[in-house]
């Protein structure tokens, strides 16, 4: 078992990671991740690890899958003539989401669980310091448009919403462990200033998206604590322009700037007046192509076909991404793609609620309040993006929904233990502990406030 975990924690490790090792291999298809998911399947079935209990959320994911292979056929039936990378961008769809059910099968114990989640905690904290020394080399006084951090994912400019949406799902995790942890002091320190270090990284990416995501997810988790704070935090943003970075309040500020002419403005294709910048702006112009598409083919273009097809209906953005997976996916998959993915979040936020739930272990409620945030900021971080299926931003994602749904089975596979053994222990006559007694027959008392 051991070794099955160390394996389990390279692919963590290396996940989000790629750029920077930069091993490659002559054989195509052949990689290091594949080879430590197949080294972690053959050792699953050497010595026969498998969860007794079917995997929650299977069939959401097989829905959301069946999606995507009709995106493929829809593709191959319009223009087949680059289907071997249609294929390879299906086959990579669905590769880093079967994360899930390798994480969910290979943790048989709460002992694996928490390390693993713990690896997660380590790699995304890694990655923070490798963004703040990004941010120190760059410098923080003065807004570049190509000094913008991007940890870990290289240190091109170009990578710096992956790195904000990476750290936005994760950031999470640290603030659930910071707020909810109780009876463990040292560990709530760690993760309030690891909350604290990876916000100041995000501010440095300069991702207006990451900004609008941290401050909802902030209100989000104080109103959970209290109203008062969460009032704190509303007056605190209203008044950013006071302690935020003065590169910050700059980027935040350009979204509405349009260039003052001695002319008017130029009207975009679709005859509007811009009122906001040109990245802002060429977003609701894909959207509005995108919307053409989607009526001329509601069935789908084709998976890997919107950069292809964009061009027709808004020649500016030809090649272009759609900048909005809830787009993206109804334009290549049909109308059935956005059903898809909102059935998958939904079960997701449904699990995090459920493990919320559980029980009164202040486990069960970290992971569940940590958990159900970051499914909120992956729902967030395609409205302006589009990363839902991107692998290296995405996948220690889909590892850790395993990990808390097999810590979800694990907890009720214990309850259920715990009440036969009780039932049994009544019928002998012997008056089973409180804690091993069904919920309906314990005396439910309220936990005392977390001061």
């Amino acid at each position: 078992m051991t070794i099955l975990r160390l394996v389990l924690a390279a692919l963590l490790i290396y996940l989000p990671n790629q750029q920077m090792f930069k091993l490659e291999f002559t054989v195509k298809g052949l990689n290091v991740l594949n080879m430590l998911f197949l080294l972690a399947v053959a050792l699953m079935v050497a010595l026969r690890v498998r969860a007794p209990d079917p995997a929650p959320m299977r069939r959401a994911f097989f829905f959301f899958f069946a999606v995507l292979v009709w995106g493929f056929a829809a593709g191959l039936m319009h223009d087949p003539s680059e289907w071997v990378n249609d294929l390879t961008a299906l086959k990579n769809s669905i590769f880093y989401m079967l994360l899930f059910f390798l994480f969910y099968h290979a943790s048989q114990d709460e002992r694996t669980i928490r390390f693993l989640f713990g690896v997660i905690l380590l790699v995304t904290f890694v990655a923070a310091v490798q963004g703040l020394r990004q941010a120190l080399d760059y410098g923080i006084a003065t807004y570049n448009e190509t000094r913008r951090v991007s940890a870990p994912f290289g240190w091109h400019y170009t990578n710096a919403n992956r790195a904000a949406i990476f750290f936005a799902i994760f950031i999470p995790l640290f603030a659930a462990v910071g707020l909810f942890y109780r009876g463990k002091i040292l560990h709530r320190l760690v993760g309030l200033g690891s909350t604290a270090l990876i916000a100041f990284v995000v501010f440095f990416t300069y991702s207006r998206q990451a900004y609008f995501i941290l401050a909802a997810l902030v209100l989000l988790v104080t109103l959970r604590r209290s109203v008062v704070l969460s009032a704190l935090i509303v007056a605190a943003l209203m008044s950013f322009e006071s302690w935020a970075p003065e590169t910050v309040v700059e980027r935040i500020m350009m979204t509405t700037q349009v260039e003052h002419a001695t002319t008017a403005p130029a009207r975009s294709e679709s005859g509007r007046e811009p009122t906001y910048d040109q990245s802002t702006e060429s977003r609701f112009e894909i959207w509005e192509g995108a919307a053409a598409m989607i009526a001329d083919r509601p069935w789908g273009v084709g998976l890997n076909h919107f950069k292809r097809e964009i061009g027709a209906y808004a020649p500016v953005y030809a090649n272009m991404d759609a900048h909005n997976f809830y787009v993206l996916i109804t334009a290549e998959a049909g109308l059935l793609g956005p059903v898809a993915t909102l059935v998958l979040l939904g079960g997701l936020l449904l699990l995090a609620r459920r493990v919320e739930r559980l029980d009164t272990r202040p486990e069960s409620r970290m992971l569940g309040i940590g958990f159900g945030l970051s499914v909120l900021a992956v729902v967030m971080g395609n409205i302006y993006g589009s990363r839902f299926l991107d692998g290296d931003v995405m996948g220690n994602f889909w590892a850790l929904a395993g990990l808390v749904a097999r810590y979800y089975t694990l907890s009720a596979q214990g309850k259920r233990v715990a009440a036969a053994e009780a039932v049994k222990a009544g019928e002998l006559g012997v008056p089973a502990p409180a804690w091993q007694l069904p919920s309906s027959a314990r005396t439910r008392t309220r936990p005392a406030p977390d001061l």
